[in-house]
């Protein structure tokens, strides 16, 4: 339920044995490298211009050849072994392995020859495909003239007569006519623009009729096919049937390829794997013997690196571990460790952003107000009862990847207090069954209302007071009093002043808060622009940041969208119930639960995006916002590649 401590470790070892070195790195998975040969960092540290940067050899391209040949196969065949559909198909079949285990499997594998089996049957299909639409191309030239009772060889042989077919726009169909009225003219068809025409002249009118069809845009026709054109299309026809039936088994045998597929996924790994730790070498500095790496690693892993040194170096290395400095917290990058419960709320921190290293992490703080406010949106028994079934059949029933199940998670948890304030408001599926209500929402709103902006009011202190937590551990006590205490004096001080006339407390009360709230004041005005450099600067500063209680009332505004959206989702829920009841005679029995059904399924989806989205904005603007910067950088450590395995540290 925190951020991992992080080294920076500087490692030295001979060029000879980087190979080996990397490769087991990349299995252990658990280091990030520093970009060594970053401008930036040469021209900060001058003795590391004295190196060489290394680079990337030329054994790469073999593998990238590969590496392309495995993906095109992976692709290929995905278009057709099956797959799994429906729930089933969120289901994670990557099978578990380590580096040592995935190379092992390639490398035992046929795979060159399962790939130009697979080319075999790819080049195939292609070629099945080329020829198909070839003779559907030939169909397309030849169904205009398809009523053409003569074959095209019988019109080539004439050796006495002009024989031409060809189109022109149907606009000049009159004048072809009528400038050929003496030659033989016949309209095999028309569509919507063009006429097709076949002529039959004399050989010596040759030149004249083909002066009057250049000046009328004639447009020759011209075919390799020698039969009567309906023949040929029904010939073609038959052929492209043929070949479809072909295509169609090659298909067929295409779906038992699960095996070669796998093997193929393998290689794609493999290779993917190979490349990544030749390309990592431009993170690197080297002489001509030694390579310099750098990089970060968790504290906790600092052992099992060590061994790993031992293990491929023997005693040729130097390795050293530092503690993270003040000027690398924005450099070092986040690993969060969290419980069980708390991981499946890592979600929510991530979509805002991680945290540096010198901060807390927000998840833990975080997913109890969740919960809370989550629940009070949705706030129906039934409702997070079928979410809950919902997630435990995803847990339970599917073999989901962590990711997966971690918002399946999320979710079983969400619906616990769902199903609570559902019990507190009497509300299941609305109004269907008669539940006792502690809280009455068509009644009670004014409840409703104080108990949200008082739960707003829990989270907005409990973030100060983390922010004041967070400025006393880095030392900063009087930053913790003028940021923080000065507020709570301010707020709690207000409050009080509004509520003592309310409640009848004593005039007292009332005194003591007037002036610890000009003294809360006043240290906002004097010490809210203490960083800047001249007086006028820090007291103009001061008074916009006193100008920032106008931004609490507003937060306490907006929490009153946890009254709002509960009431909401359940008076939809309830008036679906009403519109339902009201179905006349046996309708309400046949067509009646069925509209029961979907109405409640999309208005228990419509409450769950509206309250996944508004208590995730209650968390980052109003709660985040009194003590978390974010802005750091997620740990990403070199790994081996994981598209088709659930890869498993060595």
């Amino acid at each position: 339920m925190a951020i991992v401590k992080m080294n920076k470790f500087t490692l030295l070892a001979f060029e000879s044995q980087k190979e080996e070195l990397i490769r087991r790195l990349q299995g252990f998975s658990s280091v990030e490298f520093v970009d060594l040969q970053d401008e930036e960092l040469l021209e900060k540290y001058e003795e590391l211009k004295s190196l060489s940067k290394d680079d990337i050899d030329s054994e790469c391209a073999k593998y990238e050849e590969n590496l392309s040949k495995a993906k095109s196969a992976v692709n290929f065949l995905t278009n057709y072994v099956p797959k799994k559909s429906g729930l089933k198909a969120l289901e994670d079949d990557k099978e578990s392995l380590s580096l040592d285990e995935l190379e092992s499997q390639v490398e035992k594998s046929e795979w060159l020859a399962v790939y130009d089996k697979v080319k075999e049957k790819e080049d195939e299909l292609a070629s099945l495909h080329a020829k198909i639409t070839k003779l559907e191309g030939e169909i397309e030239i030849l169904t205009p003239w398809q009523s053409l009772d003569t074959s095209f060889e019988s019109l080539n042989e004439l050796k006495m007569t002009y024989c031409v077919l060809g189109t022109i726009q149907k606009e000049y169909e009159q004048t072809l006519v009528e400038s050929l009225d003496e030659v033989y003219l016949e309209i095999i068809s028309r569509n919507n623009n063009d006429i097709n025409v076949l002529i039959l002249a004399n050989l010596e009118d040759k030149e004249k009729i083909s002066e009057v069809l250049r000046g009328l845009g004639f447009s020759y026709f011209k075919t390799e096919s020698k039969h009567v054109p309906m023949k040929s299309i029904t010939d073609f026809k038959a052929e492209i049937e043929e070949l479809k039936s072909k295509e169609f088994f090659v298909k067929q045998e295409l779906l038992d390829f699960k095996s070669e597929l796998k093997t193929l996924q393998l290689v794609y790994d493999y290779y993917t794997s190979k490349i990544q730790r030749k390309a990592v070498s431009k993170n690197f500095l080297k002489t001509d013997t030694i390579v310099t790496i750098q990089g970060w690693n968790c504290k906790e892993d600092n052992d099992k690196l060590i061994s790993i040194c031992k293990d491929v170096l023997g005693d040729d290395y130097y390795l050293n571990f530092e503690e993270v400095k003040d000027e690398e917290i924005d450099d070092v990058p986040i690993k969060l460790k969290n419980g069980k419960m708390t991981s499946a709320f890592v979600q929510v921190t991530e979509m805002y952003s991680y945290p540096k290293y010198n901060e807390v992490d927000p998840t833990p703080l975080l997913a109890p107000f969740y919960l809370i406010f989550f629940g009070m949106m949705v706030a129906d028994a039934g409702y997070g009862l079928l979410v809950m079934l919902g997630s435990i059949f995803a847990l339970k029933g599917l073999n989901l990847d962590k990711s997966k199940r971690d918002f399946a998670r999320f979710f079983f948890y969400l619906s616990i207090p769902t199903i609570a304030f559902g019990l507190i408001y009497g509300s299941f599926f609305g109004d269907m069954l008669p539940l006792p209500k502690l809280v009455d929402p068509s009644r009670d709103v004014n409840t409703i209302l104080i108990l949200s902006i008082i739960l707003g009011v829990i989270q907005i202190f409990f973030g100060l007071g983390i922010k004041a937590y967070t400025l006393i551990k880095l030392g900063k006590p009087l930053d913790a009093f003028y940021d923080v205490g000065a507020w709570v004096i301010t707020l709690v001080s207000i409050g009080l002043l509004v509520l003592a006339p309310m409640f009848g407390l004593p005039a007292i009360v009332g005194t003591i808060s007037k002036f610890a709230m000009i003294f809360g004041m006043i240290v906002i005005i004097l010490t809210g622009g203490r960083a800047e450099k001249s007086k006028g600067a820090q007291l103009g500063q001061g008074l916009y940041a006193l100008y920032g209680i106008t931004g609490y009332v507003g937060d306490l505004v907006s929490y009153t969208r946890l009254m709002a959206l509960g009431l909401a989702g359940g008076s939809i829920a309830g008036a679906l119930n009403l519109l339902i009841g009201s179905l006349p005679g046996v309708a309400v029995w046949i067509v009646g639960p069925v509209f029961f059904i979907l109405a409640h399924i999309f208005n228990l989806l419509l409450s769950l995006l509206g309250a996944y989205v508004h208590t995730a904005r209650l968390q980052y603007v109003e709660y985040f916002s009194k003590f978390y910067d974010g802005g750091g950088k997620p740990f990403e450590p070199f790994t081996a590649s994981d598209k088709y395995i659930n890869l498993k540290r060595n």
